[in-house]
């Protein structure tokens, strides 16, 4: 033990006249220490001002003797006898100091040391402005002009960056405080993060006359959950959702890509009714066209604000239908307008799911692959087959039926091509 901190103080402190006037009154009290078989005075203190209720305040006493030691607090000043006079004291408790160097690993530690005779008894309220982790990057990304250099080997670096992509990948791989006990690096997806990262960072208008990055992720982990919900919460940042694809966990996200695969009749597998595409609507009430957006305002205390989104065609034609979300890591106006705007998007346009089932071939898609469905029934014409031979000289294609061209207009015809991937032509 290094040092010993009393606190004292009084039960209420003032003095009342006759007339009934409250007056401000002082008390004075010792700290002693028994050294080599004497009192000896540490701390001279006199307590001034009035308070009609408990006042607290402490001292710190270094130098100790050796152990063991007696000590005590005196009351200079005599007890009151009237009662307009309340001066009682009381020794409340104290405190045994080590001072050794402690270690608080993964920890940010701050000390405040502030006069009680600013705050009196009440608790002092602190907010802190935290920047956030070093996370692992790519060698080859510049966090601060958000620039990706080259071609990426796969390394990381430590650096700063808010882009959700990096966020996600050191909660997966963290063995701290993410999943790195359980899931490793090798586990996860690092090139699906690396595209979903560069979409991530591409400057848009923030709505103001100015560009921000189109998602940044600004949040804070301050309570155990669980690794699921945590996961999609960073997904839903990043409109994007985690899928296991039989080796690692990679991600698709919702963002402009070419379709990868063309079905029509002649490649799906046909049920006994003839109709091997059968369709299917999201009902109305599932269609929101307004959205409250709930977000995190820096310019406001970092207190949660709300953006209201709206699309007034759409409520002029179905009526108004307002739901809420919360903007996970969003601190920013502009990307909480973008993602209210995303979500409205999505629920009025991609409003038809189409199920059919497929051979073989089905096996070569992952989740989140654009296709194209091209269906007799639907567009009322035929509009799909396969080729059955191709003669390269003559630059002639032999199909499954007879095909009647448009007498006017350009004709395209979709091929696949040495490369599995589909393309458009003009006939």
């Amino acid at each position: 033990m290094d040092r010993l901190r009393f606190t004292f103080g009084v039960q209420a402190l003032v003095e009342t006249t006759s007339k009934g006037d409250r007056n401000p009154s002082e008390v004075r009290l010792l700290v002693q220490i028994q050294r080599n078989g004497g009192w000896v005075t540490e701390k001279d203190i006199t307590i001034k001002g009035k308070t009609t209720s408990q006042y607290l305040a402490s001292v710190v006493v270094g130098s100790l003797p050796p152990r063991p030691f007696n000590i005590r607090m005196r009351r200079m000043t005599p007890d009151s006898t009237t009662d307009q006079l309340q001066n009682k004291t009381l020794w409340s408790s104290y405190t045994e100091i080590i001072d050794v160097k402690q270690c608080y690993p993964n920890t940010a530690l701050v000390g405040v040391q502030v006069d009680s005779e600013q705050f009196g008894s009440q608790q002092v309220s602190r907010n802190y402005h935290l920047r956030g982790r070093i996370l692992q990057v790519p060698s080859n990304y510049n966090p601060q002009t958000r620039q990706y250099s080259g071609i990426w080997d796969g390394t990381f670096k430590p650096a700063y960056s808010n882009n959700p992509a990096w966020c996600l990948w050191d909660m997966l791989t963290h063995p701290r405080y993410g999943m790195g006990k359980r899931l490793g690096a090798a586990d996860v997806d690092k090139w699906a993060l690396y595209v979903i990262g560069q979409y991530c960072d591409q400057s848009v208008p923030d709505g103001f006359g100015g560009t921000e990055p189109r998602i940044t992720c600004n949040a804070y982990l301050t309570t155990q959950r669980k690794a699921w919900d945590v996961l999609s919460d960073f997904c839903s940042a990043m409109r994007c959702m985690p899928v296991w694809n039989g080796q690692t966990l990679t991600f698709v996200q919702d963002r402009p890509s070419d379709k990868v695969w063309t079905y029509n009749r002649s490649n799906v597998v046909m049920p006994d009714d003839g109709a091997p595409f059968r369709y299917s609507f999201s009902a109305l009430k599932d269609r929101h066209n307004a959205v409250e957006v709930n977000w995190i305002d820096p310019n406001n205390g970092w207190e949660t604000a709300t953006e209201l989104v709206e699309d007034t065609q759409a409520i002029a034609r179905y009526g108004r239908n307002v739901t809420k979300m919360d903007a996970f890591g969003c601190t920013s106006r502009g990307q909480a307008h973008r993602a209210g705007l995303w979500l409205i998007k999505t629920e009025l346009l991609e409003t038809q799911t189409v199920d059919f089932s497929v051979g073989a071939e089905g096996l070569r898609h992952v989740p989140g692959d654009v296709i194209e469905i091209c269906d007799d029934d639907y567009a009322g014409i035929s509009i799909g087959g396969r080729v059955l031979a191709v003669n390269s000289q003559t630059r002639t294609l032999t199909l499954d039926r007879e095909i009647t061209l448009p007498s006017s207009g350009t004709t395209l015809i979709s091929l696949v091509d040495g490369s599995g991937n589909p393309v458009s032509v003009e006939v």
